[in-house]
């Protein structure tokens, strides 16, 4: 029997200001929670990045802005 583990959570999807990226776990260090794709196939995530279920980004630009203006 052969036993491997699966992470949860992993999914490609396209961001704003990124491109298309895979969400990763906190293995990848820094570059967590999401690597660019020639990354995470340069660092030899499995599964491949093209075996990622594919999740449409539901990041959406602020409503308002982060900082106030100063005058």
């Amino acid at each position: 029997m052969r036993v491997s583990t699966v992470r949860k959570g992993l999914f490609r999807t396209i961001l704003p200001g990124l491109g298309e990226c895979a969400r990763v776990d906190m293995s990848a260090g820094d570059a967590a929670p999401y690597l660019e794709r020639e990354m995470y196939v340069l660092l030899g995530f499995q599964p491949s990045f093209d075996q990622l279920p594919e999740k449409d980004s539901d990041a959406k630009p602020p409503s308002r802005r982060l900082w106030p203006e100063w005058k």
